[in-house]
């Protein structure tokens, strides 16, 4: 059973409907995140080189010892100082009498190594947080194209590019589910593989995008968290990136090559989880 102080580490997996889930329980008086849904603390100190970090502090010109979190962003003094991560959560987590859980939801966080998610371990058991940790998995192929379409949507909003074309986007996807970028977030086996040899089993959900958006899945999410019951506004729909009007000539070939390329994958979550993977999934 829960002591009441619980921790919601979701970790992704990037595009399997991570965002409509911290809407939905960032409607709620039992959870606060302290209107922060992605952190992206320890996946940006897990890719900085100590030269980088050291360069980051001497152009904000603070001294690390000595950073406070109400002078300057959140995030910005957490990266300087990961310790302050445990502390704020600790605050949002006393402030508040009906706050039972507390939570970090950044998919980035699928990436990060054993060493980092050992250190955020040991720092949320030491404010007493009980952990439960939170994987969402979503079609290889689908996540893929929609990991593309969403960086193509931010760059045209923020004015860096125009909205691409079905061919553009073709083009871009041909190289893009092969990246490095891509890779280490679609291969879910491995994800898992460094969550299980940190978390206990018992401490960790896992849960499918295309199965997430019903009440059962929202109830047995929130009976694992111990949590109060969810109603959730299925029709809220946020940050989508919607496909293209018009299908590219030889893109089913492409995605037939996308889903061959991830044949481990698909393999592993067909034999690991054989009775709830989604009748969606491409299977081969």
């Amino acid at each position: 059973m829960s002591n009441g102080k619980t921790f919601i580490l979701c970790i992704g997996a990037q595009k399997a409907g991570t965002t409509w889930l911290e809407s939905q329980f960032s409607k709620t008086n039992f959870f606060s995140n302290d209107g922060i849904k992605e952190y992206h603390i320890f996946n940006k100190l897990a890719v900085s080189s100590p030269q980088q970090c050291k360069r980051a502090r001497k152009q904000i010109k603070i001294d690390p010892t000595k950073v406070k979190i109400n002078l300057i962003d959140k995030r910005t003094a957490m990266r300087l100082r990961p310790e302050l991560y445990f502390e704020h959560f600790d605050y949002i987590y006393c402030r508040d009498n009906n706050v039972t859980h507390v939570g970090d939801i950044t998919p980035d966080y699928s990436i990060l190594p054993k060493r980092v998610f050992r250190y955020i371990k040991k720092g949320l058991e030491d404010k007493q947080f009980e952990i439960k940790v939170v994987f969402l998995m979503r079609d290889p192929v689908e996540r893929v194209w929609s990991h593309l379409r969403m960086i193509n949507r931010i760059k045209s909003e923020r004015g860096k590019a125009s909205k691409v074309s079905s061919e553009d986007e073709f083009k871009q996807l041909k190289d893009f589910y092969k990246s490095r970028l891509c890779v280490s977030r679609t291969q879910y086996e491995r994800t898992c593989s460094r969550i299980e040899s940190i978390f206990p089993k018992k401490n960790i959900f896992y849960g499918f995008y295309e199965t997430l958006f019903n009440q059962v899945e929202i109830n047995r999410l929130t009976d694992f968290l111990e949590a109060p019951q969810l109603s959730p506004d299925f029709g809220e729909i946020v940050h989508a990136s919607p496909k293209q009007p018009t299908t590219h000539e030889g893109m089913d070939e492409l995605l037939k090559e996308i889903q061959l390329y991830y044949d481990s994958t698909y393999r592993w979550v067909s034999k690991r989880h054989s009775s709830t993977i989604p009748s969606q999934w491409k299977l081969i």
